[in-house]
């Protein structure tokens, strides 16, 4: 069976959820549906139905993000959801061919970069996706913290309402995410199916509580089983925002456990308080994935820790997109262009995707046998991707 492809409508959406609510074991309320079409934009969705009854049996949509690279350039960055094909329809090549047509869409449109985040590993390499941050799952035993004397103690943080919330959390977002490389950017639409609090997201938690910063937001709910605090959104534009909203989440009383789910690598948290110990990682995720559609493009908008000189060789099997390339870049500016040089170093489209952020180094993947270039190139690239901060997974898709 060779299924026709077509873009979605409106009306599909209830047959949609039905498809991918069946591919990930979930059944979609009429209020996670509702939601959902706050942000549904149909013609981003590239549906696969059978022939014979015009069923359903894939779906494959996007949203329109930007995202920010290493040194504060925004590029858009459609970010790839809903990804699914039926038990029944399964190794038709289904999933490839609604691939090829969305990522197609992607270049006709000028996209440089695409995103998502993947339930299985094993997918989305072959479609040249690379996994670009790692995230931590930290906990953290709010009885026995104390921070350091010489911690920063800024003060500025005070409770809001969800109201107030909705005007200040964007604000703050959008000055976070044009000091964080990975930061995604959340429209109008986006904020208004995630401040709603909806019983779908509680997990037997209470309702949101919110937190503002002149430069910070957090959002959390209270587990009043497991006397825990659970991080829902977390986000500072300044150190001192971070420092702030830290102090009154672990000076909750009845508290004993903060939990957040997405957590830096790199964040300072730990350094604050006089046992570092105390801030446990309880799982490692790698968040967001990359997929590189135009290299001179991205290479060329993303800063540099060092100067760098280089002939790349990058290949692409899926939509060919790759070539021998050479970046000059550094810390105020890039360029990246076709050569005929000779490559000094060879890599996969997924590898870019890995390193575009500085998530991973050039080195990992020439010791994974992923990339192949002399030792002193090897060295190079790794002292010239290094982020000014690492990247962070920030808006789960």
């Amino acid at each position: 069976m060779i299924p026709d492809l077509r873009r979605a409508t409106p009306d599909d959406v209830p047959a949609m959820a039905a498809t991918d609510g069946r591919a990930f074991g979930a059944h979609f309320s009429a209020a996670e549906i509702e939601d959902f079409r706050k942000v549904f934009e149909p013609e981003r969705f590239v549906l696969a139905t059978d022939p014979a009854d015009k069923a359903i049996v894939g779906v494959a949509g996007s949203y329109a993000f930007d995202i920010t690279l290493p040194g504060g350039a925004v590029v858009p960055s459609p970010g790839v959801t809903w990804v699914s094909v039926a038990a029944t329809h399964r190794r038709r090549g289904i999933l490839r061919r609604m691939m090829a047509e969305q990522h197609s869409t992607f270049i006709e449109q000028g996209a440089p970069l695409s995103i998502l985040t993947a339930s299985e590993a094993s997918i989305y390499g072959r479609f040249g996706y690379g996994p670009a941050t790692r995230t931590a799952k930290v906990e953290i035993d709010r009885r026995l913290t104390s921070f350091r004397p010489d911690a920063p103690d800024p003060g500025g943080a005070r409770f809001i309402d969800a109201d107030e919330a909705r005007t200040h959390a964007p604000d703050v977002h959008r000055r976070w995410c044009a000091v964080t490389p990975g930061a995604v950017s959340r429209s109008e639409a986006w904020w208004d199916t995630m401040l709603p609090d909806r019983d779908y997201n509680k997990g037997g938690a209470t309702a949101l509580f919110y937190i503002a910063h002149p430069d910070g937001y957090v959002s959390y709910r209270r587990g009043h089983s497991d006397d825990s605090c659970r991080v829902a959104d977390f986000f500072a534009a300044t150190p001192e925002a971070h420092a702030a909203l830290w102090r009154v989440l672990l000076g909750m009383d009845l508290v004993e456990q903060v939990r957040i789910r997405s957590c830096p690598l790199d964040d300072p948290l730990p350094f604050l308080l006089t046992d570092s110990r105390l801030v446990r990682t309880t799982g490692l995720a790698d968040g967001l994935w990359a997929r590189v559609l135009d290299v001179p493009a991205v290479l060329s908008a993303r800063r540099y820790a060092t100067e760098v000189d280089v002939v790349l060789d990058v290949e692409d099997t899926f939509l060919d997109r790759g070539g021998r390339f050479r970046l000059r870049g550094g810390p105020e500016g890039a360029t990246c262009e076709p050569t005929g040089d000779t490559a000094e170093a060879s890599f996969g489209i997924s590898t870019l995707g890995a390193l575009l952020f500085g998530a991973h180094t050039p080195s990992t993947f020439a010791r994974a046998g992923q990339l192949t270039a002399d030792p002193s190139v090897v060295g190079r690239l790794n002292a010239a991707f290094v982020p000014e901060r690492l990247p962070v997974f920030g808006t789960n898709f």
